[in-house]
């Protein structure tokens, strides 16, 4: 395998660093999102049972112990519980999409290793095809199949690396995108919940 690598040229360098970026990425990204799923019709009632209660000060305890998007515009939303309701949905709407950032952050990185790892692996392809032709120039056209090879090697290694980086990179960025929506379709679903649950008065809201 270490004689593969070393046979990939230049090229290979960049190309797992790309690999271990995306990795960590893929890693990262996947848990957090895993996590924002929540039990969120579940939050919502203990919330509204403790508000009806006027027990308003235990509500940040009861955010604070769940997991989830919905949580996390909650624990944001609750600083503007009694706010008409016209009020209180342009606030929640600018949580909700602070929340949603904080799901697309770092997939701008998978986009860039998925897009530039094949270009990178085609790099090395030609590297390895000049390298080629100057053996064959410097040996006026007599080289040896076994000068040749290693070129040859470096331009199929190079291009094999790039794809099997940027492949799997972009199948799980396509993955986490599935997964944002789901959150999103989550905050969607909530969101009159969240503005009934957290305003008074006011318009009646339509989504």
């Amino acid at each position: 395998m270490l004689d593969i690598l070393r046979e990939g040229g230049i090229t290979v360098i960049p190309l797992l660093i790309c690999s271990i970026v995306g990795l960590a990425v893929s890693l990262e990204r996947l848990i957090y999102l895993k996590k924002a799923k929540g039990n969120n019709f579940r939050l919502i009632e203990k919330v509204k049972l403790k508000l009806n209660r006027g027990k308003i000060n235990e509500v940040s305890e009861i955010i604070s112990q769940e997991s989830g998007v919905i949580a996390g515009i909650l624990e944001e939303g609750i600083k503007y519980y009694g706010q008409e309701k016209q009020e209180l949905r342009s606030n929640l709407e600018i949580v909700g999409q602070t929340e949603i950032k904080k799901m697309e952050k770092r997939l701008g990185v998978l986009d860039l290793i998925a897009t530039i790892a094949p270009l990178l692996g085609l790099l090395g392809t030609v590297l390895g095809i000049i390298d080629s032709f100057n053996i064959l120039a410097g040996a006026q056209g007599m080289a040896s199949p076994s000068a040749l090879s290693s070129g040859i090697a470096q331009a199929l290694i190079s291009t094999a690396l790039g794809l099997v980086v940027a492949i799997p990179i972009m199948l799980v960025y396509t993955y986490l995108l599935g997964l944002i929506q789901d959150r999103i379709d989550e905050i969607n679903r909530c969101f009159v919940d969240l503005v009934e649950l957290l305003g008074q008065g006011g318009n009646d809201v339509q989504v």
